[in-house]
């Protein structure tokens, strides 16, 4: 049903396109799609001649779609899936179905996400950094050669609003439902002769919650969270430059709370909550969020007669204490206390060569050390005292932990014209990344009756590998690029960072080796009809090894114990996947103030060899082995999906603009998105599988003829979609997250 509407907006769409591509004259008047320049590979480039499939989003084009968070990017690229797999606080990204299914603090997506070239090496380094955006780019395929580790799916660039040498600011002022007030403003300008400087700030309040408990009336889903960033862009001499970047950024927002269902499989009824995203049961549970993010970030440019010399040293920190209502009921059958401090230092060196001939190059080298110390605690206290008789079970279950990483790498691109239509692009890198696990777990009882140590772990692991790139462009005119690539990267082994029940560390707190993807591709871009129409399309194929995956297993002891089963989860390798697919973007511009843009993604994913549960350390497929063995919850077998890979993904925009009278510009707009099912994790666990996600936003604005200006209301998820947005299996069912009902707003913006 909802594919079917979904093709007759599509046909909509398209039969407009028609009726106003009759309309279609020239553009000699002097409207075109404007040049987008990137630094996807390291330098400045138009994104429409380089050999690489790219999405790009320029500022104005971010806040007309409401992108707020790095989530909302999902929505309107082709090929990436994005999700908050907990209560707002842990993005995960995926491209062309390689990714992650984890959401521990102490694990980073397969898709590298940088601002301003820094990595962000743990998700929570991204809160509070989205705002005051020039551009975000979105490189899909590995990235191995240029970005490094962590880059098997592919890269996120956001590029923060640089300072500008003529005076200038502005104050963006946005209501929205349920009392929602967002301050944004920037100033910039010169601070002398040689320096300039950019302060911008980012405030959001939001007096009412989106949901609300059923039982106790307590509102959720607020936001409440400030941000400062200052940068400055200084010239130390004729051929040496400076930028440096400080931020500050504190979240003591009320996350929103999932749902449970299925929980009348233990006799509890009771357990499940509402349905409605806007009503949950949280009951007593104080949730909230205190987060504190802090960084610093130099960047120097040195001319030297052969070469460019670039320095970028970066150091950020972030610190958070989360009570989240993990389990989505009212009682506490998971109810998740979450401290963090995450700290991570690099260094990059960088040498562009400056030949003007038929040859470029670019050598780089890269240092980073990331440490991750957590607390994480599961108050399970409903588990213990289901029976009353019963007062000794597993209240509280701790895990105590500290992860330091220290990477190491050197890279070499270079980019040969053989002559004047074909370019042939060569990269490679080593790498080489040490990684230390040392952790406790612990399970003991409110009373205090006991503290038992459930398991110890001290382990490191030293991982290298060479990852590469070679590509041939085929430019055949000014219009047309044609490309064909073959590209390697690999993602750093991990540990499960979650608490365990298991007193086995190595398999509770499991250590998954480092994956590998392969990527062909075959693409092009084209820019037709006196530049008002572009096309971009790509084939690609993917050899998926050693897929990092979280699996779930019944704990035999513990079941065995407590008289139900209890699940826990632990992480593991999926030896060989394979992903193939297609995507297409198209902008048109048939007449001066229209704007069609539509983009689609295919994707076929499946398990080519799976794991074998000999190779789990002590779990097996059986659950009638004895209870010293545990057994798989839901096997991963050959031909399962992979996890955030649905077969189809749609996006769509129209927008109009004209002229009113001698002062006014009016712009109407109007997108919608459709997303297929997918499932959470690789296998065959119903609990994992969300449905489509689909969402009709508009908004009507109105400015003044010099852009001084502009007031724009605005409406997302018009339909109303109350679509499952992510699911898991909890320790008593299925938990999933939904999307947020209907909002709608106006903003003012005057610049000056």
């Amino acid at each position: 049903m909802i594919i079917n509407e979904f093709q007759k907006k599509l046909v909509v769409v398209a039969v407009a396109a028609t009726i106003v591509g009759a309309m279609h004259v020239s553009a000699a008047d002097g409207w075109a799609i404007e040049e987008v320049v990137v630094t996807a590979q390291k330098r400045a480039q138009s994104v429409n001649d380089i050999g690489v499939s790219a999405s790009a989003f320029g500022g104005d084009d971010l806040k007309r779609l409401k992108v707020e968070s790095a989530i909302d990017l999902g929505a309107h690229t082709p090929g990436l899936v994005a999700v908050n797999a907990t209560s707002g606080g842990t993005p995960i990204f995926a491209i062309r179905g390689v990714g992650l299914d984890d959401f521990s603090a102490n694990n980073t997506s397969g898709v590298g996400v940088y601002t301003d070239e820094v990595f962000a090496s743990a998700p929570a380094l991204l809160n509070g950094q989205i705002f005051d955006v020039e551009r975000v780019e979105v490189l899909k395929g590995p990235q191995g050669t240029l970005y490094g580790k962590n880059t098997t799916g592919g890269a996120i660039n956001f590029i923060s609003n640089k300072p500008t040498e003529e005076f200038e600011g502005y104050i963006e002022a946005d209501y929205s439902r349920w009392d929602r007030v967002e301050i944004t403003s920037a100033v910039s300008g010169a601070i002398n002769e040689s320096m300039r400087g950019r302060i911008a700030v980012n405030l959001v309040d939001q007096g009412e919650g989106w949901q609300k408990d059923v039982n106790t009336g307590k509102e959720y889903g607020k936001d409440e969270s400030q941000a400062i960033r200052g940068l400055l862009d200084f010239d130390i001499s004729s051929d040496t430059s400076g930028f440096l970047k400080a931020y500050y950024t504190k979240d003591n927002s009320t996350p929103l709370s999932p749902h449970a269902e299925q929980q009348e499989t233990w006799g509890h009824a009771e357990l499940n909550s509402p349905t409605d995203p806007g009503k949950v049961a949280v009951g007593d549970l104080d949730i909230g969020r205190d987060e504190e993010g802090f960084g610093l970030a130099l960047t120097l440019n040195m001319g030297f007669e052969p070469f460019t010399l670039t320095s970028i040293t970066a150091w950020d920190t972030y610190e958070q204490d989360v009570v989240d209502n993990y389990d989505g009921t009212s009682t506490s059958v998971d109810n998740e206390f979450l401290k963090s401090d995450i700290e991570q230092f690099s260094q990059e060196l960088r040498f562009t060569g400056n030949t003007e001939g038929a040859f470029s190059w670019i050598l780089g080298f890269n240092y980073s050390v990331e440490s991750v110390e957590i607390n994480t605690t599961a108050d399970d206290s409903f588990l213990a005292f289901e029976d009353p008789s019963n007062a000794v079970g597993a209240d509280l279950l701790t895990g105590d932990y500290t992860q330091v990483t220290e990477s190491y790498g050197v890279y070499l691109h270079t980019d040969t014209e053989l002559n004047d239509e074909l370019t042939l692009t060569v990269g490679v890198r080593y790498s080489l990344d040490d990684r230390s696990f040392d952790g406790r777990a612990s399970n003991h009882d409110l009373s205090g009756f006991f503290d038992d140590t459930i398991a110890l772990l001290d382990e490191s692991h030293d991982e290298d590998g060479v990852t590469g790139k070679i590509g041939l462009d085929w430019a055949p005119n000014n219009n047309w690029l044609i490309y064909s690539n073959v590209a390697t990267s690999y993602k750093t082994g991990i540990f499960y960072g979650s608490a365990t029940l298991d007193s086995d560390p190595g398999r509770g707190w499991g250590y998954a080796k480092p994956e590998e993807v392969v990527s062909f591709e075959a693409g092009f871009k084209a820019t037709l009809l006196d530049d008002t129409l572009q096309i971009n399309g790509a084939a690609f194929m993917l050899e998926y090894e050693n897929r990092q995956s979280i699996i779930n297993f019944v704990e035999n002891g513990f079941s065995t114990f407590l008289g139900f089963d209890v699940v826990d989860v632990t992480m593991i390798n999926v030896p060989e996947s394979e992903v193939d697919g297609a995507e297409l973007d198209i902008r048109w511009l048939p007449f001066e103030g229209l704007d069609l843009r539509f983009g689609a993604a295919y994707l076929n994913s499946k398990v080519t060899k799976a794991p074998t549960t000999g190779d789990m350390r002590g779990i097996s497929d059986d659950a009638s082995q004895p209870s010293t063995v545990d057994h798989v919850l839901s096997n991963i077998a050959v031909g399962a999906e992979l996890a955030q890979s649905p077969e189809w993904s749609y996006n769509s925009q129209v927008s109009y603009e004209w002229v009113v009278g001698n002062n006014l510009i009016a712009r109407v707009q109007t997108s919608y998105s459709w997303l297929d099912e997918q499932g959470g994790g690789v296998g065959g666990d119903p609990n994992l599988v969300t449905e489509t996600v689909s969402s009709l936003d508009a908004q009507v604005s109105v400015t003044d003829a010099d852009d001084s200006w502009a007031v724009t209301l605005w409406g997302k998820n018009l339909e109303g979609d109350d679509a499952e947005t992510y699911a898991f299996s909890g320790f008593a069912g299925r938990v999933v997250y939904r999307k947020q009902p209907a909002s709608y707003g106006v903003t003012v913006n005057y610049n000056f």
